[in-house]
């Protein structure tokens, strides 16, 4: 009962939410309808096909908020669409689709800065993917708390947790979530020089991109610290071959209407 109150509370608070802002709903969305879904399904009065809409507007939220992150790097305006999500998701239910949410929510809370909140919302993204079993979910919220220790500028602790993250996906035999893993790991490790442990992370990351073909960020990624990696170890033939690479896809995808570049990419580099 206590578990049900709790989840009520939190519903009511992104409900409000939700309808404070609702100049900044997702383009496309029936808000009056958005209302009238949630309540029925609040009020456990919505047909199965009454959910299934409500699912669908979540998806929605969920893959605009992706869009203004990765093509835009408009992390508030992805935040305003994840946090619709969210309030769908919850109001559904849907344990699992929230604890993604969640954790995607920290995400861009830490590319705005505000890391103490980031860590509460990947924490409880944790909780919900623990409560469903899913160790898929632990180790990707893992990966963001690395991504949390890397804006805090502690190499150690985001290499540590990225590790953590990556020993998972090994047993998976997940190619794509460990090529964006082994990124991390050879940026960090580069800063904490540890060049031949970074070596070996991109050697395997090399055998990766040769089995599948990944998401244009990740291979950006990859561009982008194997050229940092050459300019370590003074292959400057490597170094500018990989920074032909990297701008060169930038500039494909520029092209397309995609502002892109490195998580990793500084001022300057």
């Amino acid at each position: 009962m206590k578990k049900n109150k709790s989840s009520y509370c939190i519903f009511l608070v992104l409900f409000a939410s939700l309808f404070a802002n609702a100049q900044n709903f997702s383009a496309g969305l029936d808000e009056k309808k958005a209302g009238m879904l949630l309540e029925k399904v609040r009020t456990q009065q919505a047909t199965e096909d009454e959910k299934k809409a409500l699912q669908e507007m979540a998806l929605a939220a969920q893959n605009s908020g992706q869009w203004f992150d990765e093509r835009n790097h408009d992390y508030k305006k992805s935040m305003q669409n994840i946090d619709h999500a969210i309030v769908f998701y919850t109001a559904l239910g849907d344990t699992l689709n929230l604890a993604f949410n969640k954790k995607y929510k920290g995400h861009l809370l830490v590319r705005l800065g505000k890391l103490p909140a980031a860590k509460n919302e990947i924490q409880a993204a944790v909780y919900l993917y623990q409560l469903s079993n899913t160790g898929a979910g632990v180790a990707a919220a893992q990966f963001e708390l690395a991504r949390i220790f890397e804006y805090e500028n502690k190499a150690d602790s985001a290499v540590y947790y990225a590790g953590l993250s990556r020993a998972y996906w090994q047993l998976q035999e997940n190619n794509l979530q460990l090529v964006v893993i082994n990124n991390m790991l050879v940026y960090h490790l580069l800063q904490l020089n540890q060049t031949e442990k970074a070596q070996s992370v991109y050697q395997a990351s090399q055998l990766l991109l040769k089995k599948q073909a990944v998401h244009w960020q990740p291979l950006l990624d990859f561009y982008f610290t194997a050229m940092l990696l050459y300019r370590q170890i003074n292959d400057m033939s490597g170094a500018n071959r990989y920074r032909d690479l990297y701008y060169n896809k930038k500039a494909e995808l520029q092209a397309q209407g995609i502002t892109a570049r490195s998580y990793y990419e500084r001022d300057g580099q």
